[in-house]
């Protein structure tokens, strides 16, 4: 049977480790070819590759605009791509999803569609670009896997995996994300600014009692004890997950995102929010509009530039509480990833790193037929058994283990 071409979008740091691994497992897909508007970093990701993975089948490159839908519609029918991974910036998710729905090509991505300027947005997010566009790829008998990066993406199949095997019933999800890592750099985000800086800054909006809830940022915290990372404050943040896990997990009392941040970078956030860098909205500068973020993210390391050096470890989980078998259970499902680790198999820090290999699992299991929804889904909608046993065989392992129903967190871990 003829393997599905596969062509991934994006070029950053998530698009790298996505092309190394897709070339690892090139058995599974027919073509790969990795789209950018940037012809210098295909290449230099393709030279990459191709000196790390010698003797495979080499990386095809496309020059392409992500936000133009009929040049995404032309790359995917010059390639006969079957499946596209789009890690391009979320402002492309449209104009790809749209290319696909019209070219009859799966569609898989690792964040939210956004709009440019757009800030503060009402809940729930997936209505508003994505779920409207769930019947035409029912139609046409197309799958569309969102979110399936790391969070979002392994924490909703954890969730899925939580709800099949350990837990009869879900009280409370707390998706926990901590970088015990450091780059060494004054100041920099792990992943694109513009992205980065305005999730951080925006109010924080969860899951709780059948509703959304809407509370300022950095206006709730806790301490955790994690494996291998160990203590650390996290904040709750708003994020993709609880807009999907609330509707596929409705019965869920509470569902949180948290996220762990030293006091230096809160420090550095909180005099660039005060002064206005953070916003999106053009200001005029002596006849030209300039977007603040966008200046911000031009004086930024490039993310991709952090790997080199990167110290320390991940952990990204999550705390669920529940019942089996008619008793109050609390678990913590779970992975780790090395930044030293990350780049000395693919030059990458860990964060790319967790998001890349989630998504080419992903995309294998759709070259195989094992996911197979022939509809838009989120990741805990699928069945997580063969997701998490091909997880470690791409890159990243996951544990589950129990914790105290007080809520402390034990700290004699490794």
């Amino acid at each position: 049977m003829k393997k599905p071409n596969l062509l991934i979008i994006g070029a950053g740091g998530v698009g790298a480790v996505a092309a190394y691994k897709a070339v690892q497992f090139g058995s599974e897909f027919g073509t790969i070819t990795l789209a950018s508007r940037s012809a210098g970093k295909l290449d230099a990701i393709a030279a990459d590759v191709a000196k790390r993975q010698p003797g495979r089948e080499p990386l095809k490159t496309c020059v392409v605009d992500a936000q133009q839908q009929v040049a995404v519609e032309d790359c995917i029918r010059e390639l006969d791509a079957a499946i596209v991974l789009n890690v391009a910036s979320p402002y492309c998710n449209t104009a790809i999803m749209d290319a696909c729905i019209e070219c009859g090509a799966h569609y898989m991505d690792t964040a939210l569609a956004e709009v440019e300027h757009q800030e503060f947005v009402p809940a729930p997010w997936y209505e508003n670009a994505e779920l409207p566009r769930r019947s035409a790829f029912a139609a046409n008998k197309l799958n569309a896997v969102l979110g399936i990066g790391f969070d979002p993406g392994a924490v909703n199949v954890f969730c899925a995996e939580a709800k099949k095997h350990h837990l009869d019933s879900i009280e409370s999800i707390d998706i926990i994300d901590v970088n015990g890592g450091s780059h060494g750099r004054y100041f920099a985000t792990n992943f694109a600014p513009d992205t980065n800086l305005r999730e951080v800054r925006e109010d924080v909006v969860y899951w709780e009692d059948g509703g959304f809830r809407t509370i300022p940022h950095h206006s709730r915290k806790m301490t955790v004890d994690l494996p291998v990372v160990g203590s650390h404050d996290v904040y709750s943040m708003g994020h993709d997950e609880i807009h999907s896990l609330s509707r596929v997990f409705p019965e869920t009392k509470r569902i949180e995102f948290w996220m762990g941040f030293g006091a230096h970078y809160l420090k550095v956030l909180e005099v660039l929010n005060e002064l206005g860098f953070l916003s999106s909205t053009p200001v005029e500068v002596e006849g030209v509009n300039v977007k603040p973020l966008q200046l911000v993210k031009a004086l930024l390391p490039d993310p991709a530039s952090l790997a080199e050096g990167y110290t320390g470890e991940v952990c990204i989980g999550c705390d669920i509480t529940g019942i089996k078998d008619g008793q109050r259970r609390r678990i913590f499902i779970y992975s780790t990833c090395d930044h030293v680790a990350c780049y000395e198999e693919v030059g990458s820090q860990a964060i790319s790193y967790t998001t890349g290999v989630p998504a080419i699992a992903a995309a294998v299991l759709l070259a195989r037929g094992d996911w197979n929804p022939e509809t838009m889904v989120n990741a805990e909608e699928l069945d997580p058994d063969p997701f998490l046993e091909l997880m470690p065989e791409v890159g990243i392992g996951w544990q589950v283990i129990d914790l105290p129903l007080d809520g402390s967190w034990p700290s004699d871990r490794a």
